[in-house]
C-alpha cells in the first residue's frame, strides 16, 4: 500500500508540473527574454543550493517545491533551447511522410514537338 501511494504521488506531482509549466508558459515565460544558458545555471543553483544552505528543510518543501521548480526551469531551458520543438518538428514530419502514398508523377506527353 506504501509503494502504490508513493507511485501515485510521484504520477500527481509530474501532472501537476506539467499543468502549472503549461499555464506558465503563455502567460509570463513567452515574455520573458533571457538567455537559456542564464535560466540552466538558475536551474542548477536551485537543485543544489538549498540543500547545502538550509539542513533543516520541512519535508514537503523537499518533496515537491524544489524540484517542481526545478523542473519547470529546466523545461523552459529545453524550450528556449529549440530541443521541444525540433522533436515536434521531427514527429511531424514522419507523420507526413507515412501519410503520402507512392505515386509517381510523370510528365505529359506534349503534342506537336516532333516536326519531320
Amino acid at each position: 500500500m506504501q509503494a502504490i501511494l508513493f507511485v501515485l504521488s510521484i504520477v500527481v506531482f509530474a501532472f501537476g508540473v506539467l499543468l502549472i509549466y503549461q499555464l506558465l508558459k503563455p502567460l509570463v515565460l513567452d515574455k520573458i527574454r533571457v538567455s537559456k544558458w542564464i535560466i540552466l545555471a538558475v536551474a542548477l543553483i536551485e537543485f543544489i543550493v538549498p540543500s547545502i544552505i538550509w539542513t533543516t528543510m520541512p519535508n514537503i518543501f523537499v518533496k515537491y517545491i524544489v524540484p517542481g521548480v526545478f523542473v519547470i526551469l529546466f523545461l523552459w531551458f529545453l524550450d528556449l533551447s529549440g530541443y521541444i520543438k525540433k522533436n515536434q518538428q521531427r514527429v511531424a514530419s514522419y507523420k507526413k511522410n507515412k501519410n503520402k502514398s507512392n505515386v509517381v508523377i510523370k510528365p505529359k506527353a506534349k503534342p506537336n514537338r516532333v516536326k519531320k
